[in-house]
């Protein structure tokens, strides 16, 4: 039996969909013995899918509360008095970390930290070349987009320490990959390629039967409207409405009424009214400015939806190649003239749709997956 302690910090949503991910992973695996540590400063009202992971009999789950995260506080803002008391606290709860790092140890139990801030609180008790990272993401990714500094030289060098400290750093991307490799002096022998689990996904998301009508209907999804480039697209719908073209958009911005486009909010992942929206969708589209690596694109495509996105989606070709599933283009303006294209080209549209899904069961099944994860961990 191989042992493994996951320790995860679902600071966001994101974060905790990616957690739920690899609990899905390797839960389900008969050959591991998985033991779980939350960093979480969100509460688990928040998130019904992590109250069932709580209440499962089949997981020892222990969470690790963190002091509240100011909603107001950008993550950029690492010299406020609310960062230096969060800091703080984590540095408190570190020592319950430490604790039960020690007792994975005892048990000869495997440690994959997801990110560099677990690992970081986690190194004194791991030590060196004992434990794993996996990220999609790190302080400087963003830099080349956002064309500034995200990290100051006193932390790059903190996370250069940490990223060097471990056995693998597993990058979920290739950009995060190179990135690594780069910024951090972190030797490609030390860095390996995974993939993020789509598995529970491919069960989950499913391409619907033929419907039967002859509309085109687009879909969004994004709370931060204008960083995702939500702005733009419905712009371009406005501009370019006809009938037979919907659009459904899942946010919290206010947009006006519209006759062709419906508004979805609290929309929670897994529940009926998110399966429901991928299968009776044809196209996703994300004009994102600025991405690590958006799995609302990996659930586009197991649900059998052709893809457009942007470069600036880091981790996009994970899930789309290009011209087959869908496109990944260089500029708003690329996409734009995709997308125009595509919907008048249903034949096109209707292989793209087809392509996605066999992608992701070929690529993100769970055997495949976790294969890679037991070569690189034990």
């Amino acid at each position: 039996m191989k042992k493994l302690l996951l320790v995860t910090f679902p600071v966001d949503l994101g974060n905790t969909t990616y957690e739920k991910r690899f609990i899905n992973l390797f839960q389900n695996s008969p050959e591991i013995d998985l033991k779980i540590f939350r960093f979480a400063p969100t509460s688990l009202n928040t998130y019904p899918l992590i109250n069932l992971f709580q209440n499962s009999l089949e997981i020892d789950l222990k969470i690790f509360r963190f002091a509240p995260t100011p909603r107001n506080s950008h993550s950029l803002s690492i010299f406020t008095l609310n960062y230096a008391s969060l800091f703080l606290s984590r540095l408190q709860e570190s020592r319950k970390l430490y604790k039960s790092i020690q007792e994975a140890n005892q048990e000869d139990r495997k440690i994959l930290f997801h990110g560099v801030s677990t690992a970081l609180y986690g190194y004194f008790a791991t030590g060196n070349n004992s434990s794993y990272i996996v990220t999609e993401w790190t302080r400087k990714l963003y830099e080349p987009i956002w064309k500034s500094s995200t990290s100051p030289g006193w932390l790059t060098e903190i996370h250069k320490k940490i990223l060097n400290g471990q056995k693998y750093v597993l990058g979920l991307t290739n950009a995060v990959v190179e990135q690594i490799a780069k910024d951090y002096d972190v030797p490609y022998s030390k860095i390996k390629k995974t993939k993020l689990p789509f598995c529970f996904d491919l069960k989950l998301f499913t391409p619907s039967p033929h419907r039967g009508d002859q509309e085109i209907r687009l879909l969004f999804v994004g709370g931060d409207f204008q960083r995702k480039g939500g702005d733009v697209l419905l712009e371009w719908f406005k501009e370019n409405y006809e009938p037979g073209l919907k659009m459904t958009m899942v946010t919290s911005f206010s947009i006006e009424y519209h006759p062709g486009i419906t508004i979805e909010k609290n929309v929670e992942y897994g529940q009926p009214k998110h399966i429901e929206l991928y299968k009776s969708h044809d196209i996703f589209v994300l004009p994102t400015n600025c991405d690590s690596y958006p799995s609302v694109l990996g659930e586009a495509a197991c649900a059998g939806l052709a893809i457009l996105t942007t470069k600036n989606a880091l981790g996009a070709a994970e899930v789309i190649l290009n011209g087959e599933n869908g496109y990944i283009c260089d500029s708003l303006e690329m996409l734009i003239e995709k997308l125009t294209s595509l919907i008048k080209d249903k034949d096109l549209l209707a292989i793209m749709k087809q392509n996605s899904r066999i992608l992701m069961e070929k690529e993100f099944a769970h055997e495949v997956v976790l294969d890679e994860y037991i070569r690189y961990i034990f």
